[in-house]
């Protein structure tokens, strides 16, 4: 069940807020972030609701794999030379309560 604080399943999944996706199935959506950070910064996100890394159970290993193959082949499209960064966040840092993976390169652009 989502959280009030859920932006994912609240805006994103439930397709209230556009979103400019790269990837999408039945159980994992890649997108261009709403409010971007960086040049490239796409995230990728379970539409089965978890709250984050710690809280997915071995029965959602399959969704994990999922997002790290997207991550993976999104990667592979993305110039390299100032890098490309794999980050989620837990606990203060995770400004909603939905695992979510940004894929991002280079510094900051703000």
């Amino acid at each position: 069940m989502a959280r009030q604080d859920d932006f994912y399943c609240e805006e994103i999944i439930s397709g209230k807020t556009p979103v400019k996706k790269l990837y999408e199935s039945d159980n994992v959506l890649a997108f261009r972030h709403t409010m971007p950070s960086y040049k490239v910064h796409i995230v990728i996100v379970p539409k089965k609701h978890i709250a984050d890394l710690v809280s997915f159970t071995d029965d959602d290993l399959d969704i994990l794999n999922e997002i790290l193959k997207v991550a993976r082949d999104l990667a592979k499209g993305l110039d390299k030379t100032n890098g490309i960064r794999l980050v989620t966040n837990m606990g203060k840092f995770q400004n909603s309560s939905h695992l979510h993976f940004h894929l991002i390169v280079g510094e900051k652009i703000i």
